[in-house]
This record gives structure tokens, C-alpha cells and sequence, in this order.
């Protein structure tokens, strides 16, 4: 189960590693759209997540096939993406950029409520250690994507565009294999658990669930925005795609050991630990950006983005997995996955664009900073310590 999870992880992550850092230059180097638009493009993503993401949650956890939801919405990422070869236009690039959406924002909450499942709730440990394949697969693919590209040289390529539109190709294969690795995986008797009538109304009323999405939603108004847009953030200060390849190194390379090790993390600092060292990394890390222009600074101050991925992307759903019962695991992180990916992304996204037309580069990561680092001083003010709610009331 775990050599499986773990494959399935590297796939996805590595399709990932390939759309993900260069979709952005992608849209405004290949297509010619403006920040602005840009920005309305990649806010298409988790708008229809914050409509789809609870649903796909939902049928997995009524239905029990948590597997099979997993490969559809892998396989269907995969078969989505294709359909950015065609786009020549911002009105089509939103309708792909839609479709797509309806099957990539929920592979990953689908994933992790899948091994969390897994590895079972009293050995929370091993989810860092499965979840790091992902990680590696993520570094591999960025760094050999811009590499391939070098390579094909003056090879013709689609409607006489760059080298950046066979990633679609790319992120197609490394889906349609991550869908297999998930069918592949072993029945289990926590893959196969189907929640309860009134469950999900039990659980919109669980104070730490609650909190909780409130918190993240904040946290991902400082983060997804700089995240997204920091292809375009590397273009202005001189860089192009392989520079920005290159930078994932820096941002993956410690990353690796401190989601190994996020379990041991976990005992010592708790959730709310780990969420606070993401936030404070994030926070340092966007500062950092809007005060620097030299490219090899930039690639240093990349380091904390492992701190950040660790503490964040690691502690939100373990915070979760200690405060949701295991049968409703898909629809709890499914919904995390909504309000951070979906509505802050949304808002994130459109204004962080609106922001680098009018004002340039460095306002935008300056306040995105700034509100990182704020949150972190908040979180264990506002974030109880995760409990599971009581069954007995309904």
C-alpha cells in the first residue's frame, strides 16, 4: 500500500511539476495576456473548485470508493489538459482552464484523504514520508522539463508557439499513469468506510473545523497569489523559464528532509506548530522578494518555500485528520481544499494581478508578506487544539 501510494504521488506531483511553475509564463509569454488577465485565467481554478471540490468529497465519502473517485479525477486531469494545445485566445484560455478544474482540484485532497487512510490515524507519521515522493517527483519534473525544452531547439511546435505548450502533452501522461497507480491500490477497510446521514451537517457545526477553514482561507490570500505568480515575479527581475526551473531546486531541496520528518514535527510542535513555522517562512520568503533584485538573493530567500510547504500544506491537513472522524476524511479535506484553493485562491489570484498592473512587482509581495506574518502571531489566539466532535450529539 505505502510503495503504491507512494508512486501515486510522484506521478501526480511530477504533472505538477510541469503545469504548476510555468502556466502563468505560459499564459503570458505564449498567449500574451497581461497580468490582469492572467490573473482571471488562474482565478478560473479554484472558482470551479469551490463549487466541484466538496462534491467529488461528498461522493467519495457516501459511496466508499475513494479509489475510484481518486482515478477519475486523475484521469480526468489528465484528459483536461490536453485542451490548452488548442487555446490562441483569453476567452478560450478561461474555458480550459475551467474544464480543467473540474478534475485538478480535488486530486489532491482526494490524495491525501486516501493515504491518510492508508497509514491509518495512529501512524500519522508515515503520511510526511509517502507524501515526500510526491516532493521528488515534483524537483525531477521541474528540473528536466525546461532541459527537454532547451533540447527541441527550433523543433516546429504547435501553431508556431513556444516550447511551453508541451506541457499539456506532458501533464497528460503523468495523470493518465497516476490514475492506474490509484486503481491499482489494495482495498482496504478505511478506503471502503461510507459516511452517515447528518454527518456533514454534524460537522459544520465542529468548532475546530470551522476555525479552521476560516484560518487557512486567510493563509492562502498570502500565498496563493505570490505562489502563482511568481514565474511572471522571475521574468521581471530578468529570468526566463529555466530560471525558474532552477529555482524549484532551492524550494524543493529542503523541503524533502522537512516533510520526511513532518510527522516527528507533528509530536513536537503540534499542528498549529507546523502551520505557524509555514506561515512565518511564507512571510520572510515574500518580504525577501520584494526587496531583492538580484536573481541568485531571489534563489536563496527560496529556501524558506519548504518551510512553508512543510508547515502549511502538511500541518492544515493533519490539524484536520485530529478533528474529523474517519469516515468523513474526503469531505473534511475536501473542504479545506475549497476555502484555500477555491475561494482564496480566487480572491488571491484577482487582486495580486490587479495589484502587479498598477503597482509593479514588489507592492504585491511586500503586503503579501506582511499578512503571513501577521497570521502567524494569531494562530494559537484563534486555532483551538483539534478534537474530535461528539457522536452522541445530532
Amino acid at each position: 500500500m505505502h510503495v503504491r501510494l507512494g508512486i501515486f504521488w510522484f506521478l501526480f506531483l511530477g504533472g505538477w511539476g510541469v503545469f504548476f511553475p510555468f502556466f502563468s509564463l505560459y499564459l503570458s509569454q505564449e498567449l500574451a495576456l497581461p497580468p490582469s488577465q492572467v490573473g482571471v485565467v488562474m482565478a478560473m481554478i479554484p472558482l470551479v473548485g469551490l463549487v466541484i471540490q466538496p462534491l467529488w468529497g461528498q461522493l467519495a465519502d457516501r459511496t466508499g470508493s475513494r479509489r475510484l473517485v481518486l482515478a477519475v479525477v486523475a484521469a480526468g486531469t489528465g484528459l483536461a489538459a490536453l485542451g490548452f494545445i488548442v487555446p490562441q485566445s483569453f476567452p478560450w484560455a478561461v474555458a480550459a482552464t475551467a474544464t480543467f478544474a473540474l478534475f485538478s482540484t480535488s486530486v489532491a485532497s482526494m490524495g491525501t484523504s486516501v493515504t491518510l487512510a492508508g497509514v491509518g490515524r495512529d501512524n500519522m507519521a508515515r503520511f510526511g514520508q509517502i507524501r515526500m515522493w510526491g516532493t521528488v517527483g515534483f524537483l525531477v519534473l521541474v528540473v528536466i522539463f525546461p532541459r527537454v525544452l532547451e533540447r527541441l531547439g527550433e523543433t516546429p511546435l504547435i501553431d508556431g508557439r513556444g516550447g511551453l505548450v508541451w506541457m499539456f502533452p506532458a501533464v497528460f501522461v503523468l495523470l493518465a499513469l497516476a490514475s492506474v497507480a490509484a486503481l491499482l491500490l489494495p482495498r482496504a477497510p478505511a478506503l471502503a468506510m461510507r459516511s452517515r446521514p447528518g454527518d456533514l451537517k454534524r460537522l459544520a457545526r465542529h468548532p475546530p473545523v470551522l476555525r479552521l477553514l476560516v484560518f487557512v482561507f486567510s493563509v492562502h490570500l498570502f500565498i496563493q497569489g505570490p505562489i502563482n505568480f511568481f514565474p511572471l515575479y522571475v521574468a521581471d527581475r530578468g529570468g526566463n523559464a529555466s530560471t525558474v526551473g532552477n529555482m524549484w531546486i532551492f524550494m524543493l531541496i529542503v523541503e524533502i528532509p522537512l516533510i520526511v520528518f513532518s510527522g516527528a514535527t507533528l509530536q513536537r510542535l503540534g499542528a498549529r506548530g507546523l502551520l505557524r513555522m509555514g506561515l512565518m517562512a511564507e512571510g520572510i520568503r515574500w518580504i525577501l522578494c520584494a526587496n531583492v533584485t538580484s536573481l541568485p538573493m531571489v534563489s536563496a530567500a527560496q529556501v524558506l518555500h519548504g518551510f512553508g510547504v512543510a508547515g502549511i500544506l502538511i500541518g492544515a491537513p493533519l490539524y484536520l485528520e485530529q478533528a474529523v472522524p474517519e469516515r468523513l476524511r474526503s469531505t473534511g479535506q475536501a473542504l479545506v481544499a475549497t476555502v484555500t484553493y477555491g475561494a482564496g485562491a480566487i480572491l488571491s489570484n484577482t487582486v495580486f494581478g490587479f495589484l502587479m498592473d498598477s503597482y509593479g512587482v514588489s507592492l504585491p509581495y511586500l503586503l503579501c508578506g506582511v499578512g503571513a506574518l501577521v497570521l502567524a502571531f494569531l494562530i494559537r489566539t484563534y486555532l483551538p487544539k483539534p478534537y474530535l466532535p461528539d457522536e452522541s450529539v445530532a
